[in-house]
């Protein structure tokens, strides 16, 4: 259904309300042959399949039951994947602050 609505815009809002399959299923439907903005297309494509890799290898160092990582899995991992990993969990403190902030506004007027 959303081939036929393909477009940037479309593909940046999915990304932003968090909907990571589904934008990267747009940007991959773009065609990049005619479209001025074809360097962001393709740099989008390859920033949300590394997250998504980064998200599914987080999902295959759980165990069944546990959530958290063991502490050895911690330390076999790369110091990279550290790294992106707090980054990752930086960025969503700071998403979440900015939400706060929007709803004390938005409560503010009312």
């Amino acid at each position: 259904m959303t081939g036929n609505f393909a477009s940037l815009a479309l593909a940046r809002l999915y990304e932003k309300q968090g909907y990571m399959d589904d934008a990267l299923e747009i940007y991959k439907t773009i065609d990049t042959s005619r479209n001025p903005d074809a360097e962001n297309v393709l740099d989008a494509i390859s920033r949300l399949e590394v997250q998504k890799q980064t998200v599914d290898t987080k999902e295959s160092l759980k165990e069944p039951g546990h959530d958290s990582i063991n502490p050895d899995q911690v330390q076999d991992t790369t110091k990279e994947a550290r790294m992106a990993h707090l980054l990752e969990v930086w960025l969503r403190l700071i998403v979440m602050q900015k939400r706060v902030d929007i709803f004390k506004t938005i409560k503010a007027r009312l």
